[in-house]
């Protein structure tokens, strides 16, 4: 009578279980291709962003830090305006105002 009584259909645990198991199949799924979303976006950031684009740009960067990098010259003679290494302007700047550029105001030591 027991048998009578159950009624026809499908079985409730065995489409929980599968509907669990298709859910945590999804989920890991879309871990797995949001990683190598992440990873193939890094990579093409670091590919754009980080690395200069060509040798143009390149040699252009060198020639700007040689100039910044190269002792004193002029940069107008009438004027009396010179060029400074970067270094030394620093120094001066320290020696007339008593605070490093950018220091908030801040007395060196």
């Amino acid at each position: 009578m027991a048998a009578a009584e159950r009624k026809s259909g499908f079985d409730t645990l065995a489409v929980a279980l599968s509907a669990l198991a298709v859910l945590t199949f999804v989920w890991v799924l879309s871990l797995f291709l949001r990683g190598g979303f992440l990873a193939a976006r890094a990579q093409e950031y670091d590919a754009k962003v980080l690395t200069p684009a060509n040798e143009t740009l390149r040699t252009y960067e060198a020639e700007q830090q040689a100039r910044l990098d190269e002792g004193y010259r002029w940069i107008n003679r009438e004027q009396g305006t010179v060029g400074l290494p970067v270094t030394r302007a620093v120094e001066l700047v320290v020696e007339r105002h008593g605070v490093r550029p950018g220091g908030g105001g801040e007395e060196s030591p």
